[in-house]
């Protein structure tokens, strides 16, 4: 079952966007300091109106989580400024290959559809992420520009 984040679901959510975390980099540890920011992020963003948050649920457990930053930004001649950036997006691996992921983006798009969002970007380096993506229609573009602030 799909379903909306809740509350209650907060400490279920950090583990697993620790999970992901480990899986992307192996090498890194569980810092306190960074946990305590994930725990952080999660309980403001659970309900909060500029953020979709999507679980899937089975059998009382979660096992894959899609989020959706709604950004209002100046609008332009071509579109209504408001975009969805698509994080935190991922799968216990014993759930994988059973269209859940595809399931919560498609279910994500009809929902910020209505929030009058014009598109949804993302970025990502699992392979497994890119090639749902482009399944679904997305597309890779490189007219951005981006700066590293962190120490």
């Amino acid at each position: 079952m799909i379903r909306y984040a809740l509350e209650q679901d907060a400490q279920a959510l950090v583990k697993l966007r620790i999970a992901e975390q480990k899986e992307l980099h192996p090498q890194a540890g569980a810092d306190p300091g960074k946990v305590k920011a994930i725990e952080k992020w999660i309980s403001e963003s659970v309900g909060n109106v500029n953020v979709l948050m999507l679980v899937s649920e089975a059998e009382g457990k979660i096992g894959a989580i899609c989020t959706f930053v709604i950004e209002h930004n100046i609008p332009g001649l071509v579109d209504n400024g408001n975009y969805a950036y698509m994080c935190n997006v991922y799968t216990v691996p014993e759930q994988r290959k059973q269209g859940i992921m595809s399931d919560m983006i498609s279910q994500g798009e009809i929902e910020l559809k209505a929030r009058n969002v014009c598109a949804v970007y993302f970025d990502s380096v699992s392979p497994s992420m890119i090639s749902l993506s482009q399944k679904m229609g997305y597309v890779h573009r490189t007219s951005f520009y981006s700066k590293d602030l962190s120490d």
